[in-house]
């Protein structure tokens, strides 16, 4: 990491106009990113106080400049002839920006005035003033194009810019007077520009992301705004053009709006980090960005998510018994009554489950069980593992449910039901989102602590300890990582899960007879009157 040391600078009084000026010394080893040995300029008055403020206003911009620089792209390598068809770009976007409406050739004439003014130096060289005088413009206009020039390179192309805007201001002028014969001798002096380095498109680039890591769908539905938003902000989809401080701007703007720090830390930011890691470390991007754009958090704010309790896990237990609505689809129906049986009883994330295929129901050594694994849709770490069945979820008749349904076909939705062959949020998760609003919604559980779908991963682990099931076992059942290489050596088989499972309590919940009317009172009094 460079560290930039601000130096603080006083205004110097020039003893021929008594008006203070703005000068400084550029380091050399800055001066390979596009700075004069010195900077120098008026600051256009003569009111010592004034002068402080505006010097170091100046003396910040100037910093900021070179931090830029030095955590910006690698300089573009440009011959003379690609300089000057570069700047014959300006000249022609100038042109047809206002040829329409080129405005009062009189103020045409006072603004070429002013231009020549601007590029006679009143003392020294040429190139550190035209520096000084067209660098911020010249910049603005290099970074829309995704270049970034040095030195030698710079200087050349701010001559060649500054003199294809007197160029193009001399061809407006001619337009303002109604003349719009076409100057060939001028457009055919610059030649056509052809970009060193193609653009590089965040589309092009974030196909061959997602397909390299294997992005799940989900992963890139959440993602893939993050970067249209960037992209929106900073102007460009060209990922080269993405600079640190692009970034930083972005990641105080997300602060300062009603976004949380953890969903900044982890979705955003997290996202722009992988993606431009990646991107670098597969040469696609000549810089990381992101590699130093982070956001702190306070582990105090840090609120520990639990299981449901047993009041909670018997309600959700029984409500998934009872009758359901007789306008549900079959699939749906099943979601609701296996899967958060099926969760209790494995502790899997419960898209592990609504992923569950006939096939995926299987015996293994004579114990039946299930079989999570990536190709149904997605696992975490990319894991499969083989979990037995809980004798309670055999007692109910689970596997001969499943199994009237044969091969691929999922068990909680229908694929010829599905809006979207291939949408980005996959059915699955669509069910598991439709279990937690039931839970939330229905059969009202709002313990912000406590995950609707989630509570049964964290109840699993909690009673397993109580049970005083083995803890390498209990780990292995729930797909978590093993915490050192030793540990990840080997397998748990089948047989070892199952003999800990069986001492994993049995839940005890009746069916209830017949459904439980949890409309609100409004909307039940409502709907009441309006019954005949």
């Amino acid at each position: 990491m460079v560290t930039v040391r601000l130096v603080v600078i006083g205004p110097w009084k020039n003893p021929r106009s008594k008006v203070y000026w703005f000068r400084r010394r550029v380091p050399a080893k800055y001066r390979k990113f596009g700075m004069p040995a010195e900077i120098k300029f008026s600051l256009g008055t003569t009111d010592l106080e004034e002068a402080k403020i505006l010097c170091q206003e100046e003396n910040l911009k100037l910093e900021r400049e070179w931090r830029a620089n030095l955590a910006g792209a690698e300089p573009t390598q440009l011959t003379h002839m690609q300089i000057t068809a570069l700047a014959g770009e300006f000249y022609k976007e100038t042109v047809a920006a206002r040829r329409d409406e080129p405005g009062p050739p009189a103020e045409i004439e006072r603004s070429l005035r002013e231009h020549a003014k601007r590029k006679r130096p009143p003392i020294g060289p040429l190139d550190p003033h035209l520096h000084v005088m067209f660098g911020q413009e010249v910049r603005a206009f290099l970074q829309r194009k995704g270049i970034h020039l040095v030195g030698d390179r710079l200087h050349s192309f701010i001559r060649s810019y500054v003199e294809a805007k007197e160029l193009a201001g001399q061809e407006l002028l001619q337009n303002a007077k109604k003349d719009y014969t076409p100057n060939k001798v001028v457009a055919e002096r610059f030649p056509e520009f052809k970009p060193p380095n193609p653009a590089k498109k965040f589309d092009v680039l974030w196909a061959e992301f997602a397909e390299a890591k294997e992005l799940a769908a989900s992963t890139r539905k959440k993602w893939e705004p993050y970067f249209r938003q960037l992209i929106k902000r900073i102007g460009t989809d060209d990922m080269s053009s993405v600079t640190e401080q692009h970034l930083l701007d972005w990641r105080d703007a997300l602060l300062a709006s009603k976004a949380s720090r953890r969903n900044v830390k982890f979705g955003y930011i997290a996202a722009a980090r992988a993606f431009f890691r990646w991107a670098k470390n597969e040469k696609k991007l000549a810089t990381d960005p992101a590699a130093e754009v982070v956001v702190t958090i306070s582990e105090k704010k840090k609120t520990k998510k639990i299981g449901f309790d047993h009041r909670e896990a018997h309600t959700i237990l029984a409500a998934a018994l009872g009758p359901q609505n007789e306008r549900m689809t079959e699939e749906n129906a099943a979601a609701r009554k296996w899967v958060p049986w099926l969760c209790a009883y494995t502790g899997a994330r419960v898209n592990e489950i609504t992923q569950l295929r006939a096939c995926d129901v299987v015996e293994k050594d004579g114990i039946a069980c299930i079989h999570i694994r990536p190709e149904a849709g997605t696992v975490k770490t990319a894991g499969e593992r083989t979990v037995p069945l809980h004798p309670h979820l055999l007692q109910m008749e689970f596997v001969q449910w499943a199994h009237r349904k044969k091969g691929d076909t999922p068990l909680f939705f229908a694929v010829e039901r599905q809006r979207k062959k291939d949408r980005k949020n996959p059915t699955y998760t669509s069910v598991g989102n439709k279990l937690a609003h039931w839970v939330r919604n229905v059969l009202e559980i709002r313990n912000p602590k406590v995950a609707p779908n989630h509570g049964w991963r964290h109840r699993f682990k909690t009673e397993g300890r109580r049970a005083k099931m083995l803890w390498q076992v209990l780990d292995a059942i729930q797909g978590h990582a093993p915490r050192t290489d030793g540990e990840d050596y080997g397998e748990v088989p089948v047989d070892v899960m199952l003999a800990e499972i069986q001492k994993y309590p049995w839940y005890k919940i009746e069916a209830p007879a017949k459904a439980v009317d949890r409309r609100r009172r409004g909307q039940r009094r409502t709907e009441e009157a309006a019954a005949p």
